[in-house]
């Protein structure tokens, strides 16, 4: 009994260490990443908001498992709707300055993202584009400690999604 009580104290103390390690940890994390594209902040746009388009220069969903099943528009010509096996991303309609998408994984929670496009120069037509995404946690230690990790996973497929979209836009 001596030991059994021993195990449980060490076992309850153990977690409180552990959560409050892991409550130092933030909540919110933003993985970002910025680009100078060759053309207008209206081509720019266009190209972003085009779901058609996402396939040739969006690394995320240029995986060979990934198949685009159905891209829509809402009930009254809002909302577009991207569907693929693996993840649902939805677009609200936006201004000329930036695009929201709600990334909504078959696996997982959902999590928001989007890009903001920012005219460098009014003489000359490159544009800024940043590509961002929004993640929350609760206090559970395992959804802290995979937040260490989204920047290193994220990251460079993103890099690469950005040098595509620019020469894609650049070529158009």
């Amino acid at each position: 009994m001596r030991y059994l009580r021993l195990a449980l104290f060490s076992f309850l103390l153990l977690f409180l260490v552990v959560s409050f390690v892991f409550a130092l940890f933030p909540s919110h994390i933003r993985i970002s990443r910025v680009i100078v594209v060759p053309a207008s902040k209206e081509k720019t746009a266009a190209v972003i908001r085009d779901f058609n388009s996402w396939k040739q220069w969006n690394q995320l969903l240029n995986d060979s498992s990934v198949t685009i099943s159905n891209v829509s528009t809402t009930s009254g010509g809002g909302e577009m709707v991207l569907a693929s096996k693996s993840v649902r991303v939805s677009m609200p309609p936006g201004g000329a300055d930036s695009v929201r998408c709600l990334w909504s994984p078959t696996r997982g929670r959902a999590f928001g993202g989007g890009f903001n496009i920012l005219a460098i120069d009014q003489d000359t037509a490159h544009v800024t584009v940043e590509w961002y995404f929004d993640f929350y946690f609760r206090w559970y230690p395992w959804e802290k400690l995979k937040s260490m990790f989204y920047d290193k996973q994220l990251g460079p497929v993103m890099e690469k999604s950005l040098v595509a979209l620019s020469n894609y836009v650049g070529n158009r």
